[in-house]
């Protein structure tokens, strides 16, 4: 019995196997993403994931069918170029000058035609036109086209104000402590002018070079961050994107800067703007929210995204990748191996410590050497078994002799102490006897205080044997710090913390070196220089195509010139296809806001114009025409300022309260009043064309007893429902206290919160805060809380009360008297507006037919416009108050004319 019970299990096993191997060999499940609800019987719709487009692509085809072209632009070219009796000579930098930019060539294959845009190393300015030309000519050979600035703004431009105070700045040294430049602030107007004149330089080379406007520009460092919004005033449709190698500074830093906001918006002219981590997009996004009061938001794909003079405008991280497979190539290399041997005869078998800097004041090679200082003195045992090799790297600065000699200082400090062989200084190697340094030391650190872009660790991993791999440790300053693991991290700043990681890196056994090293090893081979640049472009090309079918209308004058994008529809205000359509209307409803609309920011506390409240009057003296001033004032502002015009109708708070006009009054008497609660008197809209209830109730004046219909108020709201505003009151009351720069305006029906003066990020949490504790204070529906971000406040008013419900009652309440062929218009600049405009272009009268009524409306038409170029719902937009005042006395002039005309 036991044979058979084998057999049977033996036999169970078998169909086992093959039920699995039946089940592996299968596709694998299809996943998708499904609609809100699928009908039944139905194939499910798969909702488009368009941001992984491309996921899997070659990179042919990241750019479009056909060929496509991709312009390059660096403040040098990665070319050498010598002058000989027989001309110029032009060489490529090769891939050991270790050049990022030479290194992208390897862009210029299949459909993507590659072109390199940048002044030229070793001929900055030849002195004569023909030599120029000459070397131009050489130059377009290697698709290379040059920007010749002459030595004085090359001077200001590079040596004073990029590297003087852009580079330091962009490392957290403020440019006057440089030196201590006492002069800084006098020659800042000099400086900024030549950064300006040399970008616009750059600007004209690529504005020449581009062959199609709406092929792809990339532009690289902090030199030249204006170039963006230079080239898009005439390549409005390019596709421009930047990315910053260095590290940006905290909005406290760049805020220093006079010319903050002129920067920003040259960069805010792209379409994509590229960081090595979140930290620096973080000080950027700041940046931007504190100078600008733009907010960001997250878009599909794990983008960021800023919205910018109706623009988006993409953000994205990613560190730049080294040529790996290179090094990893060349640590194998005959010359390579002859290096290490030479190497390890001179250590003679000693822990090596590897320890690689460019000579710069803002990367803090001392503290290093001090940190090594401090734990030999800590562990003096440990010295007769360590050799440390400090490499020197060339830099540009201009301090870098300076930098060297206090390094120095450090070196003979140690060498007096613990001997001569302690340190080894080897200046500038040739990349083989680099890598061979790579290969050889147990221990490399990299501790610099602030760093953008350095490879240098990438280059250390990707060369490195895995068999005997040394330990890295890296500043946690660096951009690499966030996306390399396997790393020992230290604070350069802490001598203390980095003389330990001294300690853990060199006891640190060869099992752990190992596992450490196979935790960065991948990332570093996966992640390299090309497959960064294609997901740069990819990324470029998706965020370019959400501005495509914007049109583009430039503001500001001279240097201030900038792009805004508008919808393709949206015009400016045109009076020759306005005026005959109001002419031929023969009832007209105009609302207008006040402040910011008929009155600039900066008047409106003072009186309305005399010439505004003419045009007003005489707007309002035709019997066609009813206007309203539809404001977030209260009553007796309102009063002060149009009272005296009896024929002008007045909206306080969102219309709240309402003055009728006083040539329709007869009408009005007319109408009951509703005798429905308040909260339903505004939110019932009948669509009969009879004479309706009128939801506006008039209210006692017991200051006022005397006053006449013109004066006479009607409001929305009973006094009844505002039994929740002192419990409001005294929670915004707490709020305010403790929100430095907010203000509190209580009016009759509502209250505002104005948080501009307090700090944008804190006054933006606090408004969050605040809305969302009064809506669950207040939760019996009695009060809508909005938060106008670009307003900067918050404002509290009786439920279902804006001016988008104001402008439908208004309609329905008048529709009766108005016959025949009806002109709506509104006009207005803020958020609060775009309610006005949406209720107006979905009244309830439009397209509605009334056959048995003769009298009934027989066409509807509706203008919208918006003060300011700004994104809207408008079909119109004005640039200021002053153009808006113009319309008006257009029309009010084309109805006298065309009334009279009719006699």
């Amino acid at each position: 019995m036991e044979w058979l019970l084998w057999i049977l299990s033996i036999l169970v096993a078998l169909l086992g196997g093959f039920f699995l191997n039946y089940l592996g060999q299968r596709e694998p499940p299809v996943v998708t993403v499904y609609t809100d609800e699928v009908p039944t019987e139905r194939k499910p719709e798969v909702k488009d994931l368009n941001f992984f487009e491309g996921e899997k692509k070659e990179e042919k085809e990241i750019i479009e069918d056909g060929e496509s072209e991709l312009v390059i632009v660096a403040f040098r070219l990665p070319v050498k170029v010598t002058r000989t009796e027989d001309g110029w000579n032009v060489e490529w930098q090769d891939i050991f000058a270790r050049n990022v930019f030479a290194d992208l060539k390897v862009l210029n294959k299949r459909n993507l035609v590659v072109k390199w845009v940048g002044t030229v190393p070793g001929a900055e300015y030849p002195p004569t036109m023909n030599e120029r030309l000459e070397l131009e000519e050489e130059l377009e050979q290697f698709s290379c086209y040059p920007v010749f600035l002459n030595p004085e703004i090359r001077r200001k431009f590079y040596r004073e104000f990029c590297k003087g105070t852009l580079w330091p700045l962009f490392h957290y040294v403020m440019p006057q402590a440089v030196k201590l430049d006492t002069d800084f602030g006098t020659r800042w107007d000099s400086v900024w002018q030549a950064y300006r004149a040399g970008n616009m330089f750059f600007a004209k080379c690529v504005n020449r070079v581009m062959e199609n406007s709406d092929d792809f520009i990339w532009v690289h460092g902090y030199h030249l961050l204006l170039v963006p919004s230079l080239v898009r005033r005439n390549l409005s449709k390019a596709r421009i994107g930047l990315f910053v190698h260095e590290p940006w500074p905290s909005s406290e830093v760049f805020r220093s800067l006079p010319a903050r906001e002129n920067i920003l918006r040259g960069m805010l002219a792209c379409d994509l703007i590229g960081f090595q981590t979140y930290d620096y997009v973080r000080h950027f996004l700041s940046c931007c929210k504190r100078l600008l009061n733009l907010d960001f938001k997250s878009l599909a794909g794990g983008s960021i995204g800023v919205m910018y003079a109706g623009r988006s405008v993409a953000i994205r991280i990613s560190h730049v990748g080294s040529r790996s497979e290179f090094f990893q190539k060349l640590s194998e290399s005959k010359k390579v191996k002859q290096e290490i041997k030479t190497i390890r005869s001179v250590h003679q078998g000693k822990t090596m410590i590897l320890t690689v800097d460019y000579m710069d004041l803002t990367k803090g090679p001392q503290m290093k050497l001090q940190a090594f200082y401090r734990f030999l003195r800590g562990n003096p045992e440990k010295a007769k078994t360590l050799s440390m090799v400090q490499v020197v790297l060339p830099s540009s600065n201009a301090d870098k002799n300076e930098v060297k000699k206090i390094v120095m200082h450090e070196v003979k400090r140690i060498r007096s102490e613990f001997g001569e062989k302690i340190i080894h200084i080897v200046d500038n190697p040739e990349l083989e006897k680099l890598v061979a340094y790579y290969m050889t030391s147990q221990v490399a650190i990299i501790s610099t205080f602030w760093d953008g872009l350095n490879l240098i660790p990438y280059e250390y991993t990707a060369s490195q044997n895995k068999e005997s791999p040394g330990a890295l440790v890296i500043s946690e300053f660096m951009g690499c710090s966030r996306s390399l693991s396997g790393v020992i991290r230290v604070n350069p700043w802490s001598i203390e913390g980095t003389a330990n990681a001294f300690l853990s890196a060199i006891n640190m056994s060869l099992a752990k070196r190992k596992a450490l090293f196979n935790r960065r090893y991948k990332y570093v081979m996966d992640h390299t220089l090309e497959e960064w640049a294609w997901g740069f472009l990819k990324d470029l090309r998706r965020a370019s195509e959400y501005n495509s079918n914007l049109k583009f209308v430039q503001v500001g004058f001279s240097s201030d010139v900038r792009l805004v994008g508008l919808r393709s529809d949206f015009a400016p205000v045109d009076l020759e296809r306005i005026t005959p359509v109001f002419q031929s209307c023969s009832s007209r409803l105009i609302l207008l806001d006040y402040d910011g609309t008929l009155i600039g920011e900066s008047k409106s506390g003072s009186m309305p114009p005399a010439g505004l409240k003419q045009t007003l009057r005489d707007l309002c003296s035709d019997e066609k025409n009813i206007v309203f001033i539809m404001s977030g004032r209260r009553r007796k502002d309102l009063i002060k300022f149009f009272g005296d015009i009896d024929r002008l109708g007045l909206a306080a708070e969102k219309g709240c309260f309402v003055r009728w006009p006083k040539h329709i009054l007869k009408y009005i008497h007319g109408i009951p009043e509703s005798t429905l609660p308040s909260l339903e008197r505004r939110t019932s809209v009948s669509l009969s064309l009879k004479r309706q209830a009128s939801p506006w109730i008039s209210i006692e004046d017991k200051k006022n007893t005397k006053r006449s219909d013109t004066t006479k108020w009607y409001s929305l709201c009973d006094p009844s429902e505002m039994q929740w505003k002192s419990l409001a009151m005294e929670v915004i009351k707490a709020y305010d206290a403790r929100t430095d720069g907010a203000i509190i305006e209580p009016k009759e029906y509502g209250i505002v919160w104005k948080f501009e003066g307090a700090d944008p990020d804190y006054g933006q949490m606090q408004a969050g805060e605040l809305q969302k504790y009064l809506k669950e204070l207040i939760s019996d529906g009695a009060i809508d809380v909005v938060v106008y971000d670009d307003n900067r406040i918050l404002e509290i008013l009786p439920k279902g009360v804006n001016k988008g419900v104001a402008t439908t009652l208004l309609i329905n309440t008048l529709r009766g008297a108005m016959k025949g062929k009806i002109f709506l218009m509104a006009v207005g600049d803020d958020v609060s507006d775009e309610k006005m405009f949406s209720a107006l272009q979905n009244n309830p009268i439009l397209g509605h037919d009334d056959s048995k009524n003769k009298s009934a409306i027989t066409a509807c038409e509706v203008v919208t416009c918006c003060v300011g170029l700004k994104p809207s719902s408008a079909q119109y937009y004005a640039h200021d108050p002053e153009e808006v005042i113009g319309v008006l006395k257009a029309l009010s002039v084309s109805s006298r004319v065309y009334n009279y005309s009719e006699y």
